[in-house]
């Protein structure tokens, strides 16, 4: 009897223990908006766009330069990480725990009726789509960039 009191509750820490492991922090709206990164949110409303029309005219002049955009989805979070090099851009999409996906070396990225997305790239698919805004938000990002 002893045994078998000694075996349940051994099991039953073993299993507890199990059970408690440390929950992964997902990266959060607020933690983006901190960073500066660019944010589609849930209903596809994108805030901080002037900080990837910089770098899309940054990666156009041929100055490094990098961003962030991440989309906050349907629940989902996923990190879009843009760095240009001087001559190509390096791409990286990761989960909202960090968990890197996908990586990618594109030739350039461009801004084309409200589609911005990276070109010529390595891999599967030649594009890559970034962020879908409208032309009217654009230029209302380029007007508030000259200013």
């Amino acid at each position: 009897m002893r045994k078998m009191s000694f075996m349940l509750i051994a099991g039953f820490l073993l299993f507890t223990g199990c059970s408690n492991s440390e929950q992964v922090d997902t990266y959060t709206m607020e933690e983006a908006t901190d960073n500066g990164d660019t944010l589609v949110d849930e209903e596809g409303e994108v805030s901080n766009l002037d900080q990837l029309l910089r770098f899309v005219d940054g990666v156009q002049e041929k100055k490094e330069s990098d961003v962030t955009v991440s989309n906050f989805f349907n629940n989902q979070v996923s990190i879009n990480e843009l760095s240009f090099d001087g001559n190509k851009v390096n791409y990286v999409l990761k989960t909202g725990t960090g968990e890197e996906k996908r990586q990618a070396v594109c030739d350039g990225i461009e801004e084309k009726s409200g589609f911005i997305s990276l070109q010529g790239c390595d891999g599967e698919e030649d594009a890559i789509g970034i962020v879908q805004v409208s032309e009217y938000n654009i230029n209302k990002s380029r007007a508030s960039m000259k200013d």
